[in-house]
C-alpha cells in the first residue's frame, strides 16, 4: 500500500488542526471528524464506516472505545491510538510529527492495524 492510499480521520477528541499538520508535513490525506461531517455520529457508526472502506482508513484517536471495537471485529480499520493524557496542542504536535514517519511506514508496509503513540 502507498501512503497516498491511506486516509487519516482525526477524532473529535483531538484538535481539528491536526489534519492540517499531517497534510502539510507529510502530504497525506487527513480530515477531521468535523470535515467529514461526523460531529453527531457515534463511535460505532464511525468505526463501521471506516471498516467498509477496504482498510484504507486510519482512525486517529485518544478514545479507547475504538480499541475495544477493534478487538471485537474480524476486519477492523486501522487505528492510530494517541495515549498521551492531557497535554498541550503544541506538545501533541511535536509528538505526532516526530512519530508519524514510522506510523506511515508500518501502516503501508505491514498488516498491523493498531499503532499506539505514548509519551
Amino acid at each position: 500500500m502507498k501512503p497516498e492510499q491511506l486516509e487519516f480521520w482525526i477524532d473529535l477528541n483531538l484538535p481539528p488542526s491536526m489534519a492540517i499538520w499531517l497534510r502539510e508535513a507529510f502530504a497525506v490525506n487527513a480530515k477531521s471528524f468535523f470535515e467529514l461531517g461526523f460531529s453527531l455520529k457515534t463511535d460505532v457508526e464511525v468505526f463501521k464506516i471506516a471498516q467498509s472502506r477496504l482498510n484504507t482508513i486510519v482512525i486517529t484517536t485518544k478514545d479507547i472505545d475504538f480499541l475495544q471495537f477493534q478487538e471485537q471485529s474480524n476486519n477492523p480499520p486501522k487505528i492510530l491510538y494517541i495515549n498521551t493524557g492531557n497535554i498541550s496542542n503544541k506538545h501533541l504536535k511535536e509528538i505526532v510529527l516526530k512519530s508519524f514517519p514510522e506510523v506511515i511506514s508500518i501502516f503501508t508496509k505491514t498488516n498491523q492495524t493498531l499503532i499506539e503513540i505514548t509519551i
